[in-house]
């Protein structure tokens, strides 16, 4: 043992089963408080999709949910119909983050496009929870040519 390294790391390195099962509990709990505190886990529980939805069109999205810490980065697959929006996180990240089914009456969307380099879009999940979700303008409107005639009347956020 080197005297300058503590006895608990040694202790540690020499059982590399442990390192596996700590690194696997921390990923499963960071994973867990992106869901809580960006809403997802909220809108589970009125929107988990118990089907299967084979049609993601828009695989590997970026988008944002309420804070910075509701960041998903190229991880997230959207589809979309008449019936309404479809969300589900790549499986590796998805613990505390069930598919979701949202119906378009359940949806508000900003009339406004906000950034000043990638322009993006609010839409407003859930009448009861609210979570807003920003999505680049461009895959809104891909959500609005699936949606038709049930694309929700555009409003302007208060």
């Amino acid at each position: 043992m080197h005297p300058d390294v503590p006895a608990w790391t040694d202790w540690l390195l020499s059982r590399p089963w442990l390192f596996v099962i700590l690194f696997v509990a921390q990923w499963a709990l960071v994973s867990y408080l992106i869901s809580l505190l960006s809403g997802w886990m909220g809108l589970s529980r009125r929107f988990r999709d118990l089907g299967a939805y084979h049609s993601y069109q828009w695989p590997f999205q970026s988008v944002r949910m309420r804070t910075i810490f509701g960041s998903y980065s190229n991880c997230v697959n959207f589809g979309a119909d008449e019936t309404g929006l479809y969300m589900a996180v790549f499986r590796p990240f998805r613990f505390g983050h069930a598919p979701l089914f949202i119906p378009w009456s359940e949806i508000q969307v900003d009339a406004h496009s906000q950034g000043l380099i990638f322009k993006s879009r609010k839409l407003l999940l859930g009448r009861q929870e609210v979570i807003p979700l920003f999505v680049r303008s461009s895959l809104a409107e891909k959500f609005q040519e699936a949606a038709g005639q049930s694309w929700p009347v555009e409003t302007i956020a208060t």
